[in-house]
């Protein structure tokens, strides 16, 4: 028998999970490209004698056996996910879907040569293997492992899951959060927008002839659920209030705007073209006045803004004053930022939105915006709200399917009992968070509601960037929280 995983040192449980972690990494595993990782991880659990079943979407689902004398004990899901966000530094050669993470192990973190690390759920699953491998190392009731595919992008994977193989669990441990320390026990839905409209230019008029590039640079962005409430501008509105301040003073005609990265990041700088009655040291004044005011209202959380302008020839074309005034007025109902915090927790977003981004091509707008809420209902309201403003400004819409929130249970059993063995174990108390975010928890829950869940991980830094790195020391401990839960799990009946 192995040696009790709850009395082993924490080196050997480290080497042990890393070992699982290096063969993911030399696997290409990027959103989409996920065939061979599934291939490879139905082959290894089922080498180890358990029964294995590849749904048509690829996610993996494996049962394990009770220890004896705990068959009836609750059944208890852990559930990772097997893609990976891959990025490299510029000018580092990588091909996500065919190149291997190369990993440098230092004393305190592992990190990854010139890319993402993929921590981000490999080291969630590679610690699901290394239970699965040392089963009679700890007691345990029935336990089902679960890893899905496509959770960073769109979570298609666990929307297509089977509810049969959620319907018969009472527990579920998703590993996929980022610090150790923190029990996460609900989450934001959200939603993705598409807005756009055809658009109508003409000639400018030769009275304007100050032509104008403006850009807006050095702001922050980042991540539209965690970042949101951290004061941060967002740049495609603030290329809409410079536009605006500039018809206060003369005309202005707008050829080109563009700005922002995907739905779920704060634009971080933007782009314009403009014609304006104007002088170019008018419009200069302008740009360094909100300069100043957005370093005055917003200095702490955007210190190193960028106002640039530069006097470019005349363009072809301009925005028909209608279709300007339609578009900046659209863009300008859009809220974006916090919507509405928590009345028990006031550092709690409850809800917020993010204009994520701006693009004009083919004489065609379009807008992406993304709503969070920790209630199915705001969403609702969000929607509505959204689509009565597009009909207002003659813009058309495309709204996917909703992720659903997932709803703070003050009853939970296994947050409870998570709260008892973490502090027991490390000996200080947990952390418990609701977050802005989406996690793949929500959808299990609305497989079946009776489903008592909570998220937790390792800490790991700078996730979706060449910077991620992952805290070795929380591996061994994040390890033995499983097991202690999956223990005291196991004393009770179902």
């Amino acid at each position: 028998m192995s040696k009790k995983i709850l009395s082993q040192a924490a080196e050997e449980i480290l080497d042990g999970v890393l070992d699982e972690f290096k063969q993911l990494a030399a696997i290409p595993r990027p959103t989409k490209y996920e065939l061979q990782v599934s291939n490879f991880l139905k082959k290894l659990l089922e080498e180890h004698g358990f029964e294995v079943v590849q749904d048509k979407f690829k996610n993996i689902i494996a049962d394990l056996p009770a220890t004896d004398g705990k068959k009836n004990a609750p059944l208890t899901i852990l559930q990772a996910h097997m893609d990976m966000v891959c990025v490299a530094e510029e000018g580092y050669t990588f091909e996500p879907t065919k190149d291997p993470i190369k990993l440098i192990r230092g004393e305190k973190f592992l990190e990854a040569e010139g890319t993402s690390l993929g921590a981000d759920d490999g080291i969630g699953v590679a610690e699901i293997i290394y239970l699965a491998k040392n089963l009679d190392a700890f007691e345990h009731g029935p336990i089902r492992i679960i890893f899905t595919v496509e959770e960073e992008q769109g979570m298609a994977g666990v929307i297509g899951l089977d509810e049969k193989f959620v319907a018969d669990a009472d527990y579920l441990i998703n590993c996929d959060s980022e610090r150790f320390g923190e029990l996460v026990a609900g989450s934001a839905g959200c939603v993705h927008i598409n807005f756009w409209r055809e658009l109508h230019y003409v000639r400018p008029d030769t009275k304007l002839g100050t032509n104008m590039e403006i850009k807006i640079g050095g702001l922050r962005g980042g991540h539209s659920g965690g970042k949101i409430s951290s004061g941060r501008v967002n740049a495609i509105k603030l290329a809409v209030q410079i536009m605006r301040t500039i018809t206060k003073y003369g005309k202005i005609r707008m050829a080109y705007l563009k700005g922002g990265q995907a739905f779920n990041v704060i634009p971080n700088s933007a782009q314009l073209v403009i014609a304006t009655d104007l002088s170019s040291q008018d419009v200069q004044n302008i740009c360094a006045e909100m300069e100043r005011r957005v370093r005055k209202v917003y200095g702490a959380a955007e210190p190193d803004i960028k106002i640039e302008t530069k006097v470019i020839k005349r363009p072809d074309k301009v925005l028909h004053a209608k279709d300007f005034d339609l578009l900046t007025n659209f863009i300008e109902l859009i809220h974006s930022g916090v919507y509405l915090m928590s009345p028990e927790n006031p550092a709690q977003v409850i809800a917020s939105v993010n204009l994520g981004m701006v693009s004009m091509n083919d004489d065609i707008v379009e807008l992406k915006v993304m709503p969070r809420a920790n209630a199915d209902e705001l969403l609702e309201e969000f929607i509505e709200g959204f689509e009565q403003a597009a009909r207002l400004c003659v813009f058309e819409s495309k709204i996917s399917t909703p992720t659903p929130a997932w709803t703070f249970n003050p009853d939970s059993k296994l947050l409870k009992l998570a709260e008892e063995i973490f502090a027991e174990q490390n000996n200080y108390a947990p952390k418990i968070s609701v977050v802005h975010v989406g996690l793949e928890t929500s959808f299990f829950v609305k497989k079946n509601p009776k489903l008592d869940v909570i998220s937790i991980g390792t800490t790991n830094e700078n996730i979706h960037s060449p910077n991620e790195r992952l805290h070795l020391d929380t591996v061994a401990p994040h390890v033995k929280f499983i097991v202690g839960m999956l223990e005291k799990i196991s004393a009770t009946t179902a």
